[in-house]
């Protein structure tokens, strides 16, 4: 059907969509924006997105979409890199609310699931039965169970545990015609017959399988990472039982669409190590996967220069990277084994170092037993795919030639050949992955936005489709086809396959409607690029300096929509997300509208400045996608240059500038407290306060104090002997929390120090997340001249309030220009949270309590400074400190006071803090540096937490 024909039923389809499922029905055109990309170089605008909340409205969109003649595309977590999440009728997303655990069998080691279940939420729940399912994708975090089986999913471990067909057990299954099928293994004389959907399918398969018998054994290659084409393979033994299900997995929803799966499940290793191995050439690294496998690890995974190169671009990630590898190698191995004693591991971690060195394989060799540092190792193996898109310039490392798998034993020779063909096409490219199964992802780098570079990005996959056959392997060995290597199936399997597989597409789907275009009947696969020939980064004017990325625009591009901000279960990014569980609410949602909308793609809908704003309202500028995205997506920064740029054509709304000059406002509250902090609290003010400034009545203003600590300095002048630091008298340090100033002055002249404390005016935050950047340029350019001085000096300048120091750190250098920006520079190096700077003074403290809870505020862990915290706090004496590892708090300094949001910012600190803090034991203390932190959980749950100044002044 023509995309006219598919817009002229638009209407008709949503109506009968809206009238007939329970779920979320959504024809807008941000949601169809949302919905056009997945994380491949492919977008294709849906018609319309379907959210199901039970399985019985997949089969009513099945049927109506039938008689519409529309087609549908299956989406879990949208993290596909081959474009097969993406289709131009109605995209189904099981990810929201068609992801219960629906039973788990731990005698018989089974599950039955929804596909929408993340692969991580899934194991979470199982780790407490000491079991797991089995294939462990990079994406683990946020791609669903559907998405796996869809791909065939394998992951790291796959030399261990086989493909994601090896543990699919069951399937109930939704055909083409809306009809239910049970997939599961069962006697070929038991197979269904007659004249319904389900028993042609059978009929199809079986005689397909038993015709091509001989064409399956000569042209399927001989891997285990085969996903490419559809599983005939599975068939052809008439001795074995069938299973249909084995039809499914791999099929990329287009023969039927999963409404529940009986999974086979495996226990969690008993023990496991982790060795670090650096080597000065690839192909080195990759001819020691032959050795390595020799000594039967769980996983053997490689990452290249390129790839090592980019994490010094994430300051979390390069941190990882300095700890176990040395020098500059030019490839890595991280090799895995499993136990079932801790004991059993280093004598095998020895016995392979000793293998390598008499080789002469490798030069560096690091051990890792430790559990929880091993993780920070897969931390950075996982972070590859995101790293390799990392580049900041147009021509970018993608994804298009990157699943390629041959016999391990020809991995080096194969690689080798394939960079030639690389460079070949004057080009480089970025390794890494599964060396273990011959599985490594190349992505050359190239210009999509160009003509040469959409001819280099079809030539270079067409020889190496040619290369691959010549080596007997599999062109997807992991990812798929979908649109970028389904236009080789006819190549890879020969003709006479290719025909099969159309006559199975047709069998179970007559219509056509079910993912259209992937595996068989490709489009051309230059065909609905993202970008293409003749896009242009739009420019446009911004506060902020992008110049590393060539501007804004091309800042926002960095998205390449690897989806890692769709986490839930750790970290920080993004708690709208974690929350609403809306694609819009993710950091990826947000970049594409950005750049959609600044290239003219939204506005052409006739989509206007107001949708972009409600996708950007509920980003809290947490920033924690600046450190957990691999790309280093700043959301927060992207939304204050949209604020300010809309607040220029509309007006800037009073409760903008109230919250934007805080500083003003806490003056005046301050001079008149205890009074002013008597009517602030009062319910008429409050309710006028949410009728004036959209404030919710819910909230109580936090107090403001007479005593500020301005003044309390003032009447007790600092001695200025020992070692000299200025210490930042914040906004919200001066007016509601002095305390906690005259905490850390004494702390810190305990630990020999000569304190001056400076208050040049206000660091700009609030401006800055108010979008009032002009005003927040002039507030950093006043902060930085006053500053400037004490840096020259040497003298370090202390923040008690993270925010507050990721302003002046961060955003101030960037805000300003030319000379400003030197000083601004030279000011942020010298600037330190107070953690870092008390965890070197020599503190005699005494034992305070047995365990100490910290909360970390978000830009503090987004500037990678929580381990700085944790270090000063463990100097307590028998004190145990516990990272809560619990999220944004939902506050965000004005986020959490807005009537709209409210909501949010009490689901967001519900999600992991709010329990965290509600069970703790008798003699706990919660520690929170940022106030925002402090007054959350004051507010919501009734626990005062205090800053670490406050308790480490208590101790000494």
């Amino acid at each position: 059907m023509s995309l006219v024909q598919l817009e002229t039923n638009a209407d008709a389809l949503s109506q009968e969509l809206s009238r007939q499922l329970e779920g979320e029905v959504r024809f807008d055109r941000i949601s169809r924006a949302l919905y056009s990309t997945d994380a491949s170089v492919y977008r294709i605008q849906p018609l319309g997105v379907v959210i199901p909340k039970t399985r019985q409205d997949i089969i009513r969109t099945i049927e109506i979409c039938q008689r519409h003649g529309v087609p549908l595309t299956m989406r879990g977590g949208g993290t596909s890199q081959a474009g097969q999440a993406i289709g131009e009728g109605i995209q189904v997303d099981t990810s929201k609310y068609f992801n219960r655990l629906l039973e788990v069998n731990e005698a018989e080691r089974w599950v039955r699931v929804e596909p929408g279940i993340v692969l991580d939420e899934l194991n979470a729940q199982l780790a407490p039965l000491g079991l797991r399912f089995a294939p462990d994708i990079s994406t683990a975090s946020r791609a669903t169970i559907g998405g796996m089986m869809a791909n065939n999913s394998c992951g790291a471990r796959s030399v261990v545990y086989g493909k994601t067909i090896d543990h699919v057990l069951e399937q109930t299954v939704a055909l083409s015609d809306g009809s239910v099928a049970h997939f599961r293994e069962m006697a070929r004389d038991q197979v269904p017959a007659g004249d319904t959907l389900e028993a042609s399918c059978y009929r199809t398969v079986l005689r397909l399988a038993g015709e091509h018998a001989a064409e399956i054994e000569r042209r399927y290659p001989k891997v285990l990472r085969r996903v490419g084409g559809y599983n005939l393979d599975e068939f052809r033994d008439p001795a074995k039982p069938v299973n249909l299900a084995k039809m499914l997995v791999g099929s990329e929803g287009t023969l039927g669409v999963v409404l529940e799966a009986k999974l086979r499940l495996v226990p969690l290793p008993k023990a496991k190590a982790a060795m670090v191995i650096g080597f000065a050439d690839l192909l080195e690294a990759l001819s020691a996967a032959p050795v390595i496998l020799r000594h039967n690890p769980s996983a053997v995974e490689v990452m290249d220069k390129a790839i090592l190169d980019n994490t010094r671009q994430n300051a979390a990630l390069d941190r990882i990277r300095n700890m176990f590898i040395e020098g500059d190698p030019a490839a890595t191995l991280c090799v895995e084994f499993y136990a079932d004693r801790k004991e059993d591991l280093p004598p095998r971690l020895e016995a392979l170092e000793r293998d390598l060195r008499s080789r002469n394989l490798g030069y560096h060799y690091h051990s890792e037993l430790d559990p929880a540092r091993q993780a920070r190792i897969w931390s950075l193996r996982e972070a590859a795919l995101g790293l390799s898109m990392a580049m900041k310039e147009d021509a970018k490392s993608i994804s298009f030639v990157e699943d390629t798998a041959v016999p391990p034993e020809k991995l080096s020779e194969f690689i080798g050949r394939f960079l030639k063909i690389v460079q070949r096409h004057n080009t480089t490219a970025g390794v890494y992955a599964h060396a273990s199964v011959g599985c490594l992802h190349v992505r050359p780098v190239i210009n999509m936005k160009t003509e040469e570079g959409v001819r280099k990005f079809q030539a270079i996959a067409t020889d190496v489709a040619g290369l691959v056959l010549e080596f007997g392997g599999a062109l997807s060995g992991e990812h798929g086809d979908g649109l970028v290597r389904s236009p080789f199936m006819r190549q890879m399997f020969g003709p006479v396959l290719y025909e099969a597989f159309r006559e199975i597409k047709q069998t179970f789907d007559p219509h056509g409607i079910l993912n259209p275009g992937k595996i068989v009947d490709a489009p051309p696969m230059t065909t609905n690029l993202r970008f293409g020939p003749g896009y242009q980064t739009p420019v446009v004017s911004s506060w902020f300096d992008y110049s590393e990325y060539g501007g804004l625009g091309g800042a926002v591009e960095m998205c390449s929509g690897v989806g890692a901000c769709r986490k839930k279960l750790s970290g920080t990014m993004c708690p709208s997300y974690m929350a609403t569980r809306e694609e819009s609410d993710s950091t990826r949602g947000r970049a594409n509208v950005l750049r959609l909308a600044m290239t003219g793609r939204l506005g052409e809908s006739g989509l206007g400045d107001d949708g972009v704003y409600q996708v950007l309202d509920l980003c809290l500028e947490c920033r924690a996608c600046k450190a957990e995205c691999p790309v280093g997506v700043d959301m927060a920064r992207f939304k204050s240059e949209f604020l300010a740029d809309y607040w220029t054509r509309h007006g800037t709304p009073l409760r903008a500038r109230a919250l934007g000059n805080i500083h003003k406002l806490s003056r005046w509250g301050s001079q008149f407290a205890p009074l002013s902090n008597w009517i602030s609290a009062s319910l008429p003010a409050r309710w006028g306060n949410e009728k004036l400034l959209g404030l919710d009545r819910r909230r109580v203003p936090p107090a403001w104090r007479r005593e500020t600590f301005e003044r309390w300095i003032a009447r007790n002048p600092r001695p200025k002997e020992g070692r000299r630091v200025a210490l930042f008298n914040d906004t919200f340090l001066n007016h509601y929390h002095p305390e906690i100033g005259v905490a850390a002055v004494e702390v810190l002249e305990r630990g020999g120090c000569g304190v001056e404390v400076v208050r040049p005016g206000c660091c700009g935050r609030p401006l800055i997340s108010q979008g009032l950047l002009g005003e927040a340029r002039a507030h950093a350019a006043q902060v930085v001249e006053s500053l400037f001085p004490v840096a020259q000096r040497g003298e370090k300048i202390l923040f008690c309030e993270p925010s507050c120091l990721s302003a002046v750190k961060e955003d101030a250098p960037s805000l300003l220009r030319g000379d400003q920006q030197q000083k601004a520079r030279a000011v942020a190096e010298a600037c330190l949270l107070f953690e870092e700077f008390a965890g070197e003074l020599d503190l005699p403290l005494r034992a305070g309590p047995s365990r100490i809870l910290l909360h970390g505020h978000c830009h503090q862990k987004s500037m990678g400074l929580l381990p700085a915290a944790i270090s000063l706090l463990s100097r307590v004496p028998s004190a145990t400190v516990v990272d809560l590892d619990a999220g944004c708090c939902g506050m965000a300094g004005s986020f959490g006071y807005a009537k709209e949001h409210y909501d949010v910012s009490r689901a967001i600190a519900e999600r992991r803090l709010l329990p965290a803090v509600k069970a703790r034991k008798p003699g706990d203390v919660v520690v929170a540096p940022g106030t925002s932190c402090r007054h959350q959980m004051s507010e919501l749950a009734g626990v005062e937490a205090i800053h670490p100044a406050a308790l480490i002044r208590s101790l000494i």
